[in-house]
């Protein structure tokens, strides 16, 4: 096989510009998803139908629906009312719309994981539940979660790469331009994965050495 090197060297501007806009749509997504998640997680908590019963059904419903025909609705959604938002925003809202729906059971569990002890003992203090809540127990449940919540980042990353649907360019909808162009699907996609292993490896890294900082609060 005539593996075109030079080709890899060309196209690699191209390809980590694609690989940036990957990383900044994947990160905000997963700090719009955890507030997101950090609220939903409060709803499921909070006993109250009102809110514990459409929240359920929203997870239910992102959790049950492949990710790909949620960035269909999200994107098409708005246009169908004559709003036209960028294909990047729509990109990012449906990322954050469904990360959300995952972290809020991995925040749920994180906060039912805290010792009930801790709730009394701030109550006794004279501390209320919001300043417990956000004080207390939030720090120590982003501690304890952090690897989860470093796992679906990671898995974020990944599905990104189906908003090239919309024509979002990111590094999976570069790699597919210079595919249409030069007619070389080897070697162009083997150097988008390369990149997208890279992105995982760093932050997986990045991870790894948060958990150690505060390994201190565990």
């Amino acid at each position: 096989m005539d593996f075109k090197f030079d080709l890899l060297v060309n196209s690699l501007p191209v390809l980590l510009k694609g690989a940036w806009v990957t990383l900044q749509m994947s990160f905000l997504g997963i700090i719009f998803g955890t507030v997101c998640g950090l609220i939903l997680a409060i709803f499921l908590l909070s006993r109250t139908k009102l809110l514990e019963v459409p929240t359920r059904i929203f997870i239910n419903l992102v959790r049950g629906i492949p990710f790909i025909i949620q960035i269909f609705i999200v994107y098409y959604s708005f246009s169908s009312f004559g709003v036209e938002i960028p294909a990047f925003a729509s990109g990012v809202l449906a990322m954050s719309l469904n990360t959300a729906a995952f972290q809020a059971e991995i925040i749920r569990a994180g906060i039912e994981s805290i010792p009930k002890g801790q709730h009394e003992a701030a109550k006794a203090l004279g501390i209320s539940k919001r300043q417990a809540m956000m004080r207390i127990i939030i720090p120590q449940v982003f501690v304890k979660t952090l690897p989860s919540i470093t796992n679906e980042l990671i898995t974020l990353l990944k599905n990104s790469s189906l908003v090239s649907v919309i024509a979002v360019v990111d590094l999976t909808r570069v790699g597919q331009q210079i595919v249409s162009t030069n007619y070389s699907p080897a070697e162009i996609y083997i150097a988008v994965a390369l990149l997208y292993l890279l992105m995982n490896m760093a932050i997986s890294q990045g991870s790894r050495y948060l958990e150690r900082k505060t390994a201190i609060y565990r």
